[in-house]
């Protein structure tokens, strides 16, 4: 009778490990029918100050394009923004690897394509080399009018619109990690579909983001549901199990 109290509890005590793991296992794999992606209209957004926010105030600046001109729906065809948030409340910045679509009005040769080289900059004529990293295109039709009015033009009418956005990146847990076009609007899950997808061992709800600004470079912990933007770096975690 002594051994078969000593054997049930034995056997107790290697179950009660196994049931232990099991439960680590299941909260450990939650799947998007457990918890699937969701945000408030207009998205989720990473601010300045690294706190996350939902709602109109969340969509990117560069996604506030025309719906349409003469010629038909334009890229990405008709979807439009309701609110800047790449440097919440202050629009797109410029940066190495965007190029620019610069116009004067009446000038032909000063009107064209011009990259954003390594160092920041952009090189056109009269204007020589121009420091634009960190700029927003209002910003940077002011600099340029004041320069080609010092001498060259009365009254420039400069027009200046970003045409090519630099890349981001993605790592960690996908298939295919590396360098991609930014597209307006994307969010992480849609950044993960264009790295071909996760690995088998991703954690699907959560992923690192690292962003420069002009406050620094800084890292936060987001859902995927959040809109990414040019030059942003992208980490997918490993899960646990």
């Amino acid at each position: 009778m002594g051994r078969l109290v000593v054997s049930k509890v034995g056997v107790r005590m290697r179950i009660l490990p196994l049931l232990m793991c099991a439960c680590m296992l299941s909260a450990c794999v939650d799947t998007w029918e457990a918890n699937p992606p969701s945000a408030l209209p207009g998205g989720a957004g990473l601010l300045v100050d690294g706190t996350m926010t939902e709602g109109p105030g969340a969509v990117s600046s560069v996604s506030r394009l025309p719906a349409s001109n003469l010629k038909g729906p334009l890229p990405p065809f008709g979807t439009r923004g309701t609110a800047a948030a790449y440097e919440y409340q202050t629009g797109y910045r410029v940066g190495s690897g965007d190029k620019l679509s610069i116009r004067v009005a009446g000038e032909p040769d000063l009107t064209g394509e011009f990259p954003v080289d390594a160092s920041g900059a952009i090189s056109m004529p009269y204007v020589q080399s121009a420091t634009v990293a960190g700029m927003s295109t209002p910003q940077i039709e002011q600099m340029i009018g004041a320069r080609l009015r010092n001498g060259f033009l009365r009254d420039p009418q400069v027009s200046v619109q970003v045409t090519t956005l630099r890349p981001f990146y993605i790592m960690g847990e996908v298939t295919t990690s590396g360098s991609f076009p930014y597209q307006p609007g994307i969010t992480v899950q849609n950044a993960i579909a264009i790295a071909s997808g996760y690995s088998p061992r991703a954690d699907k709800n959560w992923v690192m983001i690292t962003r420069r600004d002009s406050t620094g470079t800084h890292t936060a912990k987001v859902p995927v549901t959040t809109q990414i933007y040019p030059g942003d770096i992208i980490y997918v975690r490993e899960r646990w199990f």
